[in-house]
């Protein structure tokens, strides 16, 4: 048993002051008062749904848990202490070595795969290389579900390429299925979430826009109640879209980093200029984004209160993956896993189940 004191904590709905954590096992035993004795102020630790790897280690390109490890390892610096380790539009015996390196993965972090794709629409595959783009079928719906039994496992798809069956069969399936890289029109994405899809992958970027007289699948975000993630690094959207899509999503927008890292040992190699990760074509191919940046970004450029971009970072991504029984805020019964930010949002130190990461 240990106990950490702080002046000020944000539990995730309020602040709380002058009290005394007690962990025990890992986990939050009690709350209860205690002379703080540090400043700057406690929250929870970040969740990111969707980060390729880390510390030069490319998920896509190395499906292994030494990659999962050095993605920990990385974006543990930077608040993130639970993730779905994200493999790019890929193989089938790629998906499977993924899925299996997850399986075997025995380290601190991971609490799930993302899949994006292969069932995209090609017209916006993004930097996600076409040749691995496969159209699904039963057979191959019955076997992804099949092999990832066990697995939490996200699922990114293109809705409108799907047969109605094959789709239903999914979304019915234990894998949470997410709308994007898709040029569904708003009544083809409505359809998809009325038919059961309750999440949307990187508002504004690959797929169809809000226009005037077609409203695709950004106004299905904006007229739903879809959970929706979004990337607010400045360079997938302005920071004016993050203010809007704030302002009509309210506690439905969570946030993503979508970070990716230089490495040239497989089929995906982005290239790195002044924070800008882009492929041999130009695209925009992920970033080099951070929670912690990504809760500043919110908080400095979004004008998003502090309070609310530390949910859009936690409980709101926890709930999205079905992880807030354990994690995404601070009460007694969920796993002690912190972060101690100063009053300027500098990272002082990470609780990981209790125990300090940063030395």
């Amino acid at each position: 048993m240990q106990e950490i004191r702080f002046d000020k904590i944000f539990t995730g709905s309020e602040w709380i002051r002058d009290k005394s954590i007690v962990i025990e096992d890992g986990r939050i035993a009690k709350i209860a008062p205690g002379n703080g004795a540090k400043n700057g102020f406690l929250c929870a630790g970040f969740v990111d749904l969707q980060l390729y790897g880390g510390g030069g280690k490319l998920f896509s390109n190395q499906a292994t848990t030494d990659c999962i490890t050095s993605t920990f390892e990385e974006h543990i610096k930077t608040g993130t202490v639970a993730f779905q380790i994200t493999l790019n539009c890929s193989p089938k015996n790629t998906m499977s070595q993924a899925i299996q390196a997850c399986k075997n993965y025995q380290g601190k972090g991971l609490v799930g795969l993302h899949l994006e794709g292969p069932f995209f629409n090609p017209v916006r595959r993004g930097a996600h290389q076409e040749a691995f783009i496969q159209k699904p079928d039963m057979a191959f719906i019955e076997s992804l579900i099949s092999e990832t039994n066990g697995l939490p496992t996200y699922l990114t798809i293109a809705p409108e390429m799907f047969e109605s069956a094959v789709l239903n069969r999914l979304i019915e399936s234990p894998i949470m299925v997410s709308i994007g890289h898709s040029e569904a029109s708003f009544e083809q994405a409505n359809a998809a979430i009325n038919q059961g899809i309750s999440r949307i992958t990187h508002l504004f970027n690959a797929m169809s826009q809000w226009q005037s007289r077609a409203l695709g699948i950004v106004g299905a975000s904006f007229s739903s109640d879809a959970w929706t993630s979004i990337i607010v690094d400045g360079l997938h959207c302005d920071f004016e879209s993050v203010k809007l899509a704030k302002k009509l999503k309210g506690d439905r927008l969570f946030l993503i980093t979508d970070a990716v890292t230089n490495d040239v040992s497989g089929p995906y190699f982005f290239s790195q200029t002044d924070g800008r990760f882009t492929n041999d074509a130009g695209t925009l191919s992920g970033s080099s984004l951070t929670m912690q940046e990504a809760v500043q970004n919110c908080v400095e450029k979004a004008n998003i209160s502090l309070e609310e971009a530390i949910r859009m970072a936690t409980i709101y991504p926890a709930q999205v993956a079905n992880l807030d029984q354990d994690l995404g805020s601070i009460e007694v019964g969920k796993r002690a896993c912190f972060i101690h930010f100063s009053d300027d949002l500098a990272i002082q130190q990470v609780w990981y189940d209790g125990e300090p990461c940063i030395n």
